[in-house]
């Protein structure tokens, strides 16, 4: 695939050198069209009041319209049609994406086709007119899977892709395996959407420096890549300072390059655009957690190893997290587990690691006690750690299994926002104290 930089950063770079008369290193590298796209965007609109104040909270802007997407050469690898994607959002370097769907494109049990169907869909895979399922009105669910922090940003998606055998195993593949359209993308600041760190800012040039010198002490030579997520994680305090600097937050960020991400699995050729869903392991997790809440779309949501009550985190837990988890105001808002509650209705599967060093187990429990009245919710815990395990890739196969088999997702009232809950629960509290 090619990665570039839009001119629009391009002219932004250039302008802030001409117009300064000492010209440095930019603190956003790749992203100097940020600022101006986030002056220039009206905030993010939702009809639920939840939703809103998530949004507010995110600092969330307008989603553009859908972008054009470029479609590379598909590769067939067991059974899985993978294809290579790009587009472009209005800030910052193209993102780039894999698709993949079932070669024969039968789909889920529930809705495959006959053999008619599928040598069809066959056919449009191999590059024939006809699109996966078009023509007799078959589409297939989607899937948005979403790749985890890690603290990996030279790698995004295509840790979840195995295009020529060097992931076996990989879980995008299994879920389009089963019959479901998947779309894996590069999200804000990894891999195609990362900063470009060749010329840090000074203090990030100084902390680089330092890094490579304790590396060249302890006589280990770090690959490129090495090199590149130690400083880009380090780069991610500034990122969220520019961020809430310009009324939003990394979260949000990140979120919205997975929101236009759902625009693009809605709109792919042969996908139940009334069917969608979202998976994550870790950060990936959290990511699925707040797009189920902000856009009912979605309709089921597994999420992996990233689920405990905010207070279990503090003080002991807190450097174990990134500003991906943490967004100021958030707890104010709500708990991380009720955001199960925020937006509409949906499916939710929450698997939980017992040895997880990640999360502490009662902060874990607390958050399974709170989701077990929450319509919908399955909660399951394994013996194990901070892991996408198969035991609970099997788990997540399952449940989307019987989100496809099940019947069409309608629309449901909004739930209560835990906001308007905390407030009962005061005024209710008030009411016994005798006071108004």
């Amino acid at each position: 695939m090619i990665d570039d930089n839009s001119a629009a950063a391009a002219a932004a770079r250039d302008g802030r050198a001409m117009g300064d008369s000492i010209a440095r290193p930019s603190a956003v590298p790749g992203y100097e069209d940020w600022p101006a796209q986030a002056s220039a965007t009206p905030s993010f609109v939702a009809a639920d009041a939840s939703v809103q104040a998530l949004a507010n909270v995110l600092g969330l802007r307008r989603s553009p319209a859908p972008p054009r997407v470029q479609r590379g050469e598909t590769t067939v690898r067991d059974g899985v049609a993978i294809t290579p994607l790009r587009w472009r959002t209005p800030y910052g370097p193209a993102t780039e994406a894999w698709e993949l769907r079932p070669a024969d494109s039968a789909g889920p049990r529930a809705h495959g086709g006959g053999q008619a169907e599928a040598d069809e869909n066959a056919h449009a895979s191999a590059g024939g007119g006809a699109r996966f399922g078009e023509d007799k009105g078959r589409r297939l669910p989607g899937i948005l899977a979403l790749h985890q922090h890690g603290g990996r940003r030279s790698t995004g998606a295509a840790q979840l892709v195995d295009v020529h055998g060097e992931n076996p195993g990989a879980w995008a593949n299994r879920l389009a395996k089963r019959g479901f359209v998947v779309l894996a993308h590069d999200t804000f600041s990894w891999a195609s959407r990362r900063f470009d760190l060749s010329s840090p800012p000074p203090k990030l040039a100084r902390d680089r420096d330092a890094l490579m010198a304790l590396w060249a002490a302890e006589r280990h030579e770090p690959t490129p890549d090495e090199v590149f997520d130690a400083v880009s994680n380090l780069h991610e305090n500034l990122i969220a300072k520019a961020a809430g600097a310009l009324g939003q937050t990394f979260a949000g960020m990140v979120v919205a390059d997975d929101l236009i991400a759902l625009d693009v699995l809605s709109g792919l050729p042969g996908v139940d655009a009334n069917r969608l869903g979202a998976v994550g392991f870790s950060g990936g997790g959290g990511r699925a957690h707040l797009l189920g809440a902000l856009d009912d779309r979605i309709s089921a949501v597994a999420i992996a190893c990233m689920m405990a009550t905010f207070g279990s985190l503090m003080p002991d837990y807190i450097e174990t997290h990134s500003w991906l988890l943490h967004s100021p105001g958030l707890p104010q808002l709500c708990d991380w587990p009720e955001l199960a509650r925020v937006g509409s209705f949906r499916r939710m599967l929450v698997l939980y690691g017992e040895r997880d060093p990640l999360f502490p187990r009662s902060g874990m429990h607390d958050a399974d006690r709170m989701l077990e009245s929450v319509e919908g919710y399955d909660g399951r815990f394994f013996d194990c750690g901070h892991e996408f395990g198969d035991d609970m890739m099997c788990a997540a196969e399952d449940f989307f299994d019987a989100w496809a088999a099940g019947p069409a997702p309608v629309p449901h009232e909004p739930r209560p926002a835990a906001s308007a809950r905390r407030s009962a629960a005061v005024k209710s509290e008030n009411r016994e104290q005798g006071e108004p």
